[in-house]
């Protein structure tokens, strides 16, 4: 088959679909993953085909300019991601309708790239969404006033996909849930995660996790490699485009240094380039540079990290502690599904972060036998899973066969 596959947003957003189509490719199939130009050179890193859609976009500068715009407010920063979502994606239509022309399948993302351009061309879609919390239900399991929420909510989540898909020429939805694919939705994660709802429509089919296979010919480098030998097990702290918040860099830097130091444990930490790239760091920490997190986090006894999706799974998967840092949208979510799991301490929101409260949940997550004893558990049973993409190969294959 001619499967495309479109999606838009950080590296953290982009990389399942990466692992998707690499399952794709080697299965045989002739697949072109659609994105950001700034992600090209990620993608085709791969041996993948990438498709360049849209204005090259910097989404560290975008996050930072979001986390500014709406600190600390679940509620804004999703309002404000979602805007800028549907802006990327119309700006995007014209170079995805040229890339799904002639597709077998095109296969759309929780951005909704490609949903309208299947349409309009008549094409068969099936979606992908990272997000347990947006599967539509087939009734209503909340109360009156959290109905009354959400209708609200949804509405103003929905004008903005409204707008961009009546400029585009696509009919209107009345719920964000109608940009999901009626055919089939697959969900990238775990059920030890995130267990089955039996309100979830048949058509949501939940894989497990899409890892991205060993890059065999990485090494670590050897300064890091003496770091590691020269003492306990570090932690990290990793924050994705989060570690690069504009104005508020220097001072997350600061905090989560003086909480490191505070607690007494070794650390690496990526990101915060342009304020630790000239300082001088005390011997116990580790500034790194990009580092495959289904290896790095292997080496640590905890992790520092933001709640994407992606460093999420790889977190849990990991089987040690997570400390969740949510700055915007769903990291809210994986936060505190963390924390209900028992494999790490109540999440810290941005705003609300100290030297003094991440000590704290430093040191639960270095101490606390029934916090690791469940990580460690919850890893073990992750791994056992097996493979997610072959399953998600399979069913897109039994479905366009």
């Amino acid at each position: 088959m001619k499967i495309v596959v479109a999606t838009i947003g950080s590296r953290g957003d982009v990389q399942p679909y990466i692992n998707l189509c690499l399952g794709l490719q080697k299965a045989g199939h002739d697949v072109r993953l659609a994105t950001n130009p700034t992600l090209c050179g990620l993608v085709e890193s791969y041996g993948l085909t990438c498709i360049p859609i849209g204005p090259p976009v910097d989404m560290g500068i975008e996050g930072a300019r979001l986390l500014e715009e709406s600190f600390n407010n679940m509620w804004i920063s999703m309002l404000r991601v979602m805007r800028l979502g549907t802006r990327l994606v119309e700006e995007a239509y014209p170079d995805v309708l040229a890339a799904i022309a002639g597709a077998d399948l095109v296969v759309t993302s929780d951005t909704g790239s490609g949903v309208a351009e299947a349409e309009s061309l008549g094409l068969p879609w099936i979606s992908v969404t990272l997000q347990p919390a947006r599967v539509p239900k087939e009734a209503l399991d909340v109360n009156a006033l959290q109905r009354l929420i959400w209708g609200i909510f949804g509405r103003m989540m929905v004008l903005p996909v409204n707008r961009s898909r009546k400029r585009l020429g696509a009919p209107l939805v009345t719920d964000i849930t109608e940009m999901l694919s009626s055919r089939c939705v697959l969900l990238p994660v775990s059920q030890a995660v995130a267990p089955p709802d039996p309100l979830w429509p048949d058509t949501v089919n939940q894989t497990g996790y899409w890892f991205a296979p060993p890059q065999s010919e990485w090494s670590p480098p050897p300064d890091f490699q003496a770091f590691l030998a020269a003492g306990e097990k570090p932690i990290a702290v990793t924050l994705g485009v989060m570690g690069s918040s504009g104005k508020r860099a220097p001072e997350a830097a600061a905090i989560v240094l003086d909480a490191v130091q505070a607690s007494g444990v070794r650390a690496v930490v990526q990101g915060f380039n342009e304020v630790l790239g000239g300082m001088d760091l005390p011997e116990t920490v580790y500034h790194a540079g990009p580092m495959p997190h289904d290896w790095l986090f292997d080496q640590v006894s905890a992790i520092i990290h933001h709640g994407g999706f992606g460093t999420t799974a790889a977190a849990l998967r990991s089987g040690v502690p997570s400390i969740v840092i949510p700055h915007v949208i769903d990291q809210f979510y994986w936060g505190q599904q963390v924390f209900e799991l028992g494999v790490g301490p109540e999440p810290i929101t941005r705003g609300k972060l100290t030297a003094a409260g991440l000590g704290r949940a430093i040191t639960r997550a270095m101490n606390d036998e029934g916090v690791r004893s469940r990580a460690a558990g919850l890893g073990a049973a992750i791994r056992a899973e097996g493979d997610g993409v072959e399953r998600a190969v399979a069913l897109i294959e039994k479905l366009n066969h």
